[in-house]
């Protein structure tokens, strides 16, 4: 059997490009000949892949696309023959990109025309998530199936940066959120909550972001104006930027509570991170959040600025619904090991 993953960019650190390769390894390690066929690659993981512009068709291969975002992949899959896959990432819906990224609103609305056009396209579609699985299912697909998020947890048990922790390290609480500064994710709710916790519950708290924030410098900009207009610092708010992996983890170990404002998630990896570094969680409940969690969170549907902050501080300041917090987070994670067992999908494979 021989299995090929293909997608737009493969990234070094992307949740998508990590999923793909963990994939991979997997295959490699039941005696499957599995390859990663990428447009583009990141220097740090170009060895692991073979360039769309290098690739000669098997035409006896099992074929997997992952889809996120729209490319001329989409149109080969529709003229391949054989057997073919989709695993759905799911997209962000492009009115969250208005005003902010014309390019970003016309790539998002053509990745959902896209996805459209494939509803006929696949032998199984699988949603990283019930979601998006329901999205596929709305559209169209057959045969689709539910398959978590592949994430190697081991690479979470890496040493921390000491020095970049100690950054982080002082009287203050430090409120995290790990992401890309994107406008779904709500930065600017995130911002105004701690505003709100500041002036009125406690200053000793700082918001860490930790996310790129180079992929839509307006909305960056927007955010930091707004902080500004709150006579908040960049030590009550902190833009990590985008972070290597030892940085990541200490801003992880450093966190005492994770806050997540999100209106669209179609997995949102950093809710399972933070159960696994048994960081509480606090999350605006909204697509698959939910779903990702599963019990390991406190989820509210209200987001006024006080509500939020307010459930924060339970957090923060009660020791009791800390660790029953920690307790449902390592639950969690022993649920997401069980469901996202790799041998789970390739018997989905095999039986094509």
């Amino acid at each position: 059997m021989i299995i090929e993953q293909f997608l737009p960019n493969l990234h070094d650190g992307d949740a998508v490009g990590n999923s793909t390769l963990a994939l991979h390894r997997f295959l490699l390690s039941r005696g499957v000949e599995s390859r990663i066929i990428a447009m583009d690659c990141d220097p740090a993981v170009r060895d692991q892949a073979t360039l769309f512009s290098d690739y000669h068709l098997d035409p006896g291969a099992l074929k997997i696309l992952h889809f996120a975002i729209p490319s001329p992949l989409s149109d080969f899959f529709l003229g391949l023959q054989g057997k073919k896959v989709m695993i759905y990432h799911n997209i962000t819906p492009s009115y969250f990109f208005a005003g902010y990224s014309d390019d970003l609103v016309r790539i998002t609305a053509a990745g959902r025309e896209q996805l459209k056009k494939l509803d006929q396209c696949f032998d199984l579609a699988v949603g990283d998530s019930t979601y998006n699985a329901k999205e596929l299912r709305e559209l169209g697909f057959a045969n689709v199936h539910v398959f978590p998020l592949l994430v190697n947890l081991q690479d979470y048990d890496h040493p921390i940066n000491g020095a970049y922790a100690d950054l982080l390290k002082n009287e203050r609480k430090n409120i995290v959120f790990a992401g890309r500064v994107s406008p779904n994710k709500k930065i600017e709710d995130l911002i105004k909550t701690v505003f709100f916790y500041k002036k009125y519950i406690s200053p000793a708290v700082r918001l860490i972001i930790a996310g790129n924030t180079g992929s839509l410098p307006k909305y960056t900009i927007a955010l930091q104006n707004l902080a500004s207009r709150f006579h908040l610092t960049s030590e009550d708010v902190f833009f990590t930027g985008h972070l290597p992996l030892d940085e990541f983890l200490a801003v992880y170990r450093s966190a005492d509570v994770f806050l997540s404002m999100s209106e669209h998630e179609g997995f949102c990896l950093p809710l399972l991170e933070s159960c696994y570094f048994k960081v509480p969680v606090v999350a605006f409940d909204a697509a698959a959040v939910a779903e990702t969690l599963d019990g390991a969170g406190l989820l509210f549907r209200d987001k006024a600025p006080a509500l939020a902050a307010g459930l924060v501080e339970q957090v923060l300041e009660k020791e009791p619904l800390r660790r029953q917090l920690q307790v449902k987070a390592v639950e969690r994670i022993g649920r997401y090991r069980l469901q996202a067992d790799p041998d789970i999908l390739l018997s989905m494979l095999k039986q094509l």
